[in-house]
Order: C-alpha cells, then sequence, then structure tokens
C-alpha cells in the first residue's frame, strides 16, 4: 500500500510547482479595445520569421554571413537589435510571444504544443486581414477561433524533417517565397488598396538546418546565404508592388539554437535572437547601449528589446489595438510618428492591460473575506477611473506628453498588479507543500521503523483524528466562501490530508523516531542529499561524491589488494574523469564511439562469460551497422534504410532475446542483460557514451561481487534471511540500507551526469536517434531518447538486485531509505524554483524539481522491470 500512496503523493507533488509558479497567464473574458483612430504610420506589414536563428549567427564577424541584409540596413537606416525570448524555447511559445505579446508557461507543454489549450488573441485578430506562408503546425496555432478562421488566410505545408542531412533545407524557404510571390502577382490591385494588413512568411529552414547539420557548418551558412538574399530580393519586389512607402517590415525569429542543434532551455544562444525593422513608421534612431559591426570598421547601434514587446508594436504600425491578452509595453522610442499618435498608441496599450489587471482584481474580490485579505495597493478600482477620466481631458487639450507619461505609469503598475493577483496565493501554496512534504517523510520515517500506534491510545488517536478532520472541514468551508480555485484550494488542502494518512497508520511522534534512529544515520541522510542537490548545478561534483562513496565504503570490500583491487582503482579513476568532459550531447567523436563499441564486443571474452554463438553475431553486425551510420552521417551521405530496418531489428531482437533466455543462474543472466543491453545503447551513442557506461556497470559488478564474499563475516543472520521483503528496523539493517539506497540513487545520477546534464530534457541532439530514424516524429524520438537514458539506470539496478542478497530482501525498507534521500532534496529544489530573474535559474530550477520527484517514483517501476528481467519471482539458483 505504501508503493501506491508514495506515488500518488509524488505526483502530487510534481504538480505543485506548476500551481505555485506557473500558473496559465490567460486571462478570459475580455473584449478588444477600439482601434486608433488616426492615420496608421503603415498600410502594411511584412512580419518574417526564421525559426532557430540565434543572434550569434547574425552578427557573426561583422554580419559577414548577411551580407544582403547588411545592405538594407545601410540603406534604410532601420533598427537593427537583440531580442530576448523566454523558456521553453520552443516554436509555439516563441511565435505567441511574437503574435499574441503573451509568454506561456512552461506547463503548457503537458498539454501540447501544437493546439491551443486556451483560445488567446492575436495581432491576426486585430488586423483586417493576415496572409500566412509557412509549416502548417506553426501557422495553424493561430487559426482556431471565429475570428481567426475570418481573417487569416494559411498557405501551409505538412513538413517532415529528414535529419539525415540528404534533404536541401532551404527549399523550405524558396516554397514559401515562391508561394507569396504568386499571391502578390494574383491579387496586386485588391491588396494596394487595403490598409491594416499583415504579411507573415514563416521560414522554417534554418531552423532544420540547425537540427541537421548545427549552427555554424556549411551547410547551416549555406541555408542562411541563400535565406538572405532570398529576403533581400522579396523586399526589393515588395517595394516595387507597394511603392507607396507604406509598407513596415519586421524580421526576427522565435528562437536560437546550441551549438548541438537543440533548443527548448535557456543558454544564451537560445534565448537572444535578432531584430531588424526598416519602413513605414520606424524611427532611424533611439537610445542604445550597444554597438554591432558591419564589415570591419564601420558601426551600428545594437538596440534590445523583450520578444513580447513586438506584438503592441506591429498593434501600433498598422493602427489597431494591441491583442487582448498582451503583457509588452509599446516600445514608443522605435516608432517614426507624430506625438500625438505615441500618446493615443500608449493609451490603447494602457487600457487593453488595465482590462486584464480588473478581470483579475475582479476574480479576487468575488470571496466572502476579500475585503480582510491583502491587495495590491499600487492599484485599484479608484485610480482606474481617475486615469481614464483624466486621459480623456489631457488628450483633448494636447498634452500628449504628459499623457505618455501617464500611460506608461499606469502600463508599469497594471503589469505589476496582475502578476500580484496571478502569484497571491504563492506563499501559502508553499507553505502547504512544505508541510506536505514533511508529514510525508515522518510516515516513511515510520513505516521504515515499523512504528505501530499502541492499543490503549485508541482512544486519544480517534480524537486526534476528529480535532484533523474538524481542521480539515474549516479549511474546505473557508476555501469555499472566498472561492479560490479548485486547483490551487486542493494543494492548500494537501498537507490534512496526508496528515490524515499519517494519523490512521501510525502514531504522530518524532522522538521513538529520534531514539530508534541514531543521529548519525539522520545526519548522514541530508548530508549525501544536500551533496546531490550541489551536483545538480554543477555537475563536476558528482565525480567528488562517486569518488568519496567508493574510497569510504567500497574500499572496505577489497582487504586483499590483488588483481581485482587495482583494476578497481583504475575504473573508478578513470570514470571520475568523465563528468570533467564536456557533455556529449552535440558532441560526436568517430574514434571514443569504436573504442566503445569494441570494449562493448570484447567485455564478455574478458569476463569469461558464456554468450551464445547467434548472440554474439548479431551484436556483431548491429553494431558495425551502428558505426557505418555514423560514418556516412558524418560524409554528409544520408542514411541507408536498409541500415535504419536492420537497427530496429535489432531493438526487436534485444528485447526478444531477454525475456526468452532460458537460463535461471542469476550470475550468467546478469552477464547476458549487461551484454544485449550495452550493444543496444552503443546505436544511441555519438562520443564516449558507451565506453563511460560499459566501464561504469563494470566497477558495480566487479565492487558488489567482492562484497558478497564477505557475507559470511555478517553476524546479523536477520540480515541475510528473509525470503521476502521486509522494513528494517535494527540500526545495522538501517545503516546497510541507507548505504545501498544511496548507492542506488548515486549510480542513476552519475549515469546521467557522467555523459551530460538532463537538467534540460528538451535538449537533446536528433543524431542520438540517427540508426532508428532521421526524420521529424518528435514522440517516437522522445521515446527512443528516453530508452538510452533508462537503459543504464535499468542495467544497474538489475546488477544491484540481482548481486546483493540484502537488496532483494530489503526492498522496501531500501525504496523508503532512497525517497527519503529524494523528498529532503525535492524539499530544497522547492525553494530554488524560480519564475523571476534570469531564465537559466528559472529553466533549470524546474527541471531539478520536476527530476527528483520523478525519481522515486521511477527507480520503484525500474526495479520490478529489473527484477522480470532477472526472473527473480522465479526459482533463480545463486550467483
Amino acid at each position: 500500500m505504501w508503493i501506491i500512496n508514495a506515488i500518488i503523493v509524488h505526483l502530487l507533488l510534481l504538480g505543485s510547482i506548476f500551481v505555485i509558479y506557473f500558473r496559465s497567464p490567460i486571462i478570459t473574458g475580455l473584449q478588444p479595445q477600439e482601434s486608433i483612430y488616426l492615420e496608421a504610420p503603415a498600410k502594411r506589414l511584412v512580419l518574417i520569421v526564421t525559426d532557430g536563428l540565434r543572434a550569434e549567427s547574425f552578427f557573426r564577424d561583422g554580419c559577414k554571413d548577411i551580407p544582403h541584409l547588411s545592405k538594407i540596413m545601410l540603406k534604410t537606416n532601420g533598427l537593427v537589435g537583440v531580442s530576448h525570448t523566454r523558456v521553453p524555447t520552443e516554436s509555439r511559445p516563441g511565435h505567441i510571444a511574437l503574435i499574441a505579446g503573451l509568454y506561456e508557461d512552461p506547463s503548457a507543454v503537458t498539454r501540447g504544443w501544437k493546439r491551443n489549450p486556451v483560445d488567446f488573441d492575436s495581432v491576426f485578430n486585430r488586423s483586417s486581414r493576415t496572409y500566412a506562408w509557412g509549416a502548417a503546425d506553426v501557422l495553424h496555432i493561430f487559426s482556431r477561433g471565429i475570428e481567426s478562421e475570418q481573417r487569416l488566410l494559411i498557405d501551409a505545408y505538412d513538413h517532415e524533417l529528414d535529419f539525415s542531412g540528404r534533404d536541401k533545407t532551404y527549399e523550405l524557404d524558396e516554397w514559401v517565397f515562391r508561394r507569396v510571390r504568386q499571391l502578390l502577382t494574383r491579387k496586386r490591385a485588391d491588396l494596394v488598396e487595403q490598409d491594416k494588413i499583415i504579411f507573415f512568411l514563416h521560414l522554417l529552414g534554418l531552423d532544420t538546418a540547425g537540427h541537421v547539420h548545427k549552427p555554424g557548418t556549411p551547410k547551416f551558412l549555406e541555408n542562411l546565404h541563400r535565406t538572405e538574399r532570398s529576403i533581400a530580393e522579396f523586399y526589393e519586389e515588395f517595394e516595387r508592388i507597394f511603392p507607396d512607402g507604406r509598407s513596415a517590415y519586421v524580421l526576427t525569429a522565435d528562437h536560437g539554437m546550441t551549438n548541438a542543434g537543440s533548443h527548448g532551455a535557456s543558454d544564451t544562444y537560445e534565448t537572444e535572437t535578432p531584430f531588424f525593422l526598416w519602413g513605414a513608421g520606424i524611427a532611424r534612431n533611439a537610445s542604445f547601449k550597444n554597438v554591432f559591426k558591419i564589415g570591419k570598421d564601420l558601426t551600428r547601434p545594437l538596440y534590445d528589446m523583450q520578444q513580447a514587446q513586438i506584438a503592441p508594436l506591429i498593434a501600433a504600425l498598422i493602427g489597431t489595438a494591441p491583442p487582448m491578452n498582451n503583457i509588452g509595453i509599446l516600445p514608443l522610442e522605435y516608432l517614426n510618428v507624430s506625438l500625438e499618435y505615441q500618446a493615443h498608441a500608449a493609451h490603447s496599450n494602457a487600457l487593453q492591460l488595465l482590462a486584464q489587471f480588473q478581470a483579475l482584481l475582479a476574480t479576487h474580490q468575488r470571496g466572502f473575506f476579500s475585503s480582510f485579505l491583502l491587495s495590491f495597493k499600487e492599484l485599484d478600482a479608484d485610480i482606474i477611473a481617475h486615469y481614464v477620466a483624466n486621459m480623456e481631458i489631457i488628450l483633448k487639450n494636447g498634452q500628449f506628453e504628459r499623457a505618455i507619461i501617464s500611460s506608461i505609469g499606469i502600463m508599469q503598475s497594471a503589469l505589476k498588479g496582475i502578476e500580484y493577483y496571478q502569484g497571491y496565493y504563492r506563499r501559502p501554496l508553499q507553505l502547504c507543500t512544505t508541510a506536505t512534504f514533511i508529514c510525508w517523510i515522518i510516515y516513511c520515517l515510520q513505516v521504515l521503523l515499523g512504528q505501530r500506534p499502541l492499543v490503549n491510545s485508541y482512544k486519544s488517536n480517534l480524537m486526534l483524528t476528529f480535532k484533523q478532520k474538524l481542521s480539515l472541514i474549516t479549511v474546505c468551508f473557508f476555501l469555499l466562501l472566498q472561492r479560490v480555485p479548485f486547483v490551487v484550494g486542493f494543494y492548500l488542502l494537501l498537507p490534512f490530508l496526508v496528515w490524515l494518512l499519517l494519523v490512521q497508520k501510525q502514531r504522530l511522534s518524532l522522538m521513538p523516531l529520534l531514539r530508534a534512529m541514531p543521529l548519525i544515520h539522520l545526519i548522514a541522510l541530508v548530508l549525501c542529499a544536500e551533496l546531490f542537490v550541489y551536483s545538480f548545478f554543477e555537475r563536476r561534483l558528482i565525480s567528488l561524491g562517486f569518488l568519496i562513496y567508493t574510497f569510504f565504503i567500497n574500499l572496505r570490500a577489497f582487504p586483499v589488494k590483488n588483481l581485482k583491487f587495482y583494476i578497481w582503482l583504475v575504473l573508478t579513476i578513470v570514470l571520475a574523469i568523465f563528468p570533467l568532459l564536456p557533455p556529449s550531447v552535440g558532441y560526436s567523436n568517430l574514434w571514443l564511439l569504436l573504442l566503445g563499441m569494441c570494449i562493448t564486443v570484447l567485455r564478455p571474452l574478458v569476463v569469461k562469460s558464456h554468450m551464445p554463438r547467434y548472440v554474439k553475431l548479431t551484436v556483431i553486425v548491429c553494431i558495425c551497422n551502428a558505426f557505418l551510420v555514423r560514418y556516412q552521417h558524418a560524409q554528409q551521405g544520408g542514411v541507408f534504410f536498409l541500415s535504419q530496418t536492420l537497427s530496429w531489428c535489432f531493438l526487436i531482437f534485444v528485447c526478444l532475446a531477454i525475456f526468452y533466455h532460458k537460463t535461471h543462474v542469476l550470475k550468467q543472466r546478469i552477464e547476458y542483460i549487461f551484454f544485449l543491453l550495452t550493444a543496444l545503447y552503443t546505436i544511441f551513442c555519438t562520443s564516449y557514451e558507451s565506453l563511460f557506461i560499459v566501464m561504469l556497470s563494470s566497477e558495480l559488478m566487479l565492487t558488489l561481487s567482492v562484497q558478497q564474499m564477505q557475507l559470511p563475516l555478517i553476524k546479523d543472520e536477520r540480515l541475510l534471511s528473509a525470503q521476502k521483503p521486509q522494513v528494517v528496523c535494527t540500526p545495522q539493517q538501517l545503516q546497510e540500507a541507507l548505504k545501498l539506497s544511496f548507492a542506488i540513487l548515486l549510480y542513476t545520477l552519475f549515469s546521467f551526469f557522467g555523459t551530460g546534464n538532463i537538467a534540460s530534457v528538451s535538449s537533446f541532439d536528433t543524431n542520438i536517434v540517427l540508426c532508428l530514424l532521421s526524420t521529424f516524429a518528435p514522440f517516437i524520438i522522445m521515446c527512443l531518447v528516453i530508452l538510452k537514458l533508462i537503459i543504464p539506470v535499468v542495467l544497474n539496478i538489475s546488477i544491484i538486485f540481482g548481486m546483493s542478497i540484502f537488496a532483494r530482501a530489503n526492498e522496501q525498507a531500501l525504496f523508503i531509505c532512497l525517497m527519503l534521500i529524494c523528498d529532503v532534496m525535492g524539499l530544497n529544489f522547492l525553494f530554488l524554483v524560480r519564475n523571476e530573474g534570469s531564465w537559466l535559474e528559472i529553466g533549470t530550477s524546474i527541471s531539478h524539481f520536476v527530476i527528483m520527484e520523478v525519481t522515486t517514483v521511477v527507480l520503484v517501476i525500474f526495479t520490478y522491470f529489473a527484477k522480470l528481467l532477472l526472473r527473480l519471482n522465479e526459482k533463480s539458483e545463486c550467483l
């Protein structure tokens, strides 16, 4: 029963950070503001989004890779700068920020990037007509809703990314320009007369080239050169068709990309994108802090802007109201318009932000106790009414500078108020989640020590339960009267529910726990957890943890300094070096890959393990095939369909061969699983990963085999005699359980951080799955990447439970100790989650908490899977 409780509680705790920190920013029930009645500076606007183009690629070496765009910069004196995006740096949230002025929270990934979980407004809905070309999965983000269907005309292609390197990625962009020219030729006469029109060009070629070839490579630069030349040619043609000088142009990107060709996280390369504004209504100069070079000697101002500010800027250029859900403040200094127009545009932006604030304020004030609770003092209904009334007078009197100052001030207050009420219950939720953690930790400790309520305490326990239920009912009544959102109310009640479980099952008393568990064990538990916490921030610290554990714990298993000892010593020292190397994600090295493949094949011969001949031949053929795929890809030769088919067949073969292998001797079965899983792992490797995993699992096997030889020296027979998993209660058993649970977590994290950093799950290299797949299928790719991550975990758990009699005899105790360590770490990460400051800290903090909350549950599942592979539920012979 404790396993079911553990899974439920940890899944609920996993969702807590998204309720606390990242609730949906989309406010429903809003009405759009009226368009600006003055004549707009631009009749039409061209929005060009170069998907995946990072700022570094744009400005590199004096903009040498964008010569045609550089000429337009000098000719038009447009504004060029860096736009700062937010995580997750994916196409959907990036485009929503650009076109709707709205930053989607990371929790939206659980609802999918392709379709809108909640309707939101965009500049397309405010325009008279929008023509859009590009990838279907991006364009259809904005096609939902009646207004979008009436105003948005889409010409899209369904694209399946092939990252084998055979396709010409720039052909995606050429398709867009070709279809745009066809429309302009066909509807030229009608388009000249229309105003408030947007032309949206989504150029996917650079994103595809970055994934396939990596930024800065010749193939990527070839795409960049063709795309920027096509943009320049399109601009010249567009100006010939519309010679009235009333066209505005916005060139930017939805997100950047790392050197590894990945995006989704918060690296500077991913969050900094270029922007280039020129044409009607764009200022020729503005205040700036930095400069960039065009060529070797010519310097130009480098401007700065948040990604969400582009949406109100587009709206102001064509004279429409900002999108209803926009949170961007219009950059007035970037507009080349009259002071009167600036005042009206800023006022429209302010009214749109105030509408969102008023909606949140009304939701808060409908609660029965709202007048007794804290409220946002800087802005209220009276201040808003005074601003609206004053602005009418100020604008009529022509005091436009004063109007602009007032609008900017009210916008800043409105944004603070929106943030205040969106995070209104954050502190109570933090406290309640902390209380949930503490109650659960106490529950686990009592289960671990086997405490039971005394018979003569039944009456007192019943009274305590009654008081707790009364408290629960009281809090529920308060939440209902205050009309607190259901999800928020549930997490505020969660500690009471866990406390109820605690009181019903165990006696709530900490002193017996401290008497039963030595203080040194509690200190060790906390110190281990803190060491792992710091390893998440600096992956090199995992080497320190590994060395400390091996030299202070595993060294005792080698009383005699024989050959095994020196092999173990070399393995330990070499393994500690791997976390000091650059992450393997995005890094390819055929020689290191070949070395890992050779060691994988030769290891059974060295350890003299018996393998069926057909298994050896199959593994050798498939490993050679995997190396051929990597070599072909390095030579830009694509991937043969036969090679991928062979890899899929090998994946199926490994699964069937392990499950249907007949031997019941644990030693032979462990070696068999070791050989097949490490061989399967090699087809996902690009450099040193396979070498690391083989060495890590070999070190673990060597250590455990020597430790098992010391078992006769253990005097406590209960440590070995249990045939059924039980809860340990003696200090010696507790010490062994803590040591082994620490080892499980250490080797699990070491298998992750030894070759890279999994803190950003979305930052993976598509080349990992090249042996199996060369087209962009996100779900399949994610499943294969997860498979690569879990193979070492399953292998190490299989080794531990196959070779450790104590682990098999005290399974429940091990996982309670493991859960305690993970929960202490999770409590650390709960308060380290950030939703402000640098987005590097925000994205990393979310990933850390999610990983820790999932770890225990996942390891429990993997343990049962490993036992199934080892057939521990059947009659197995000893080692």
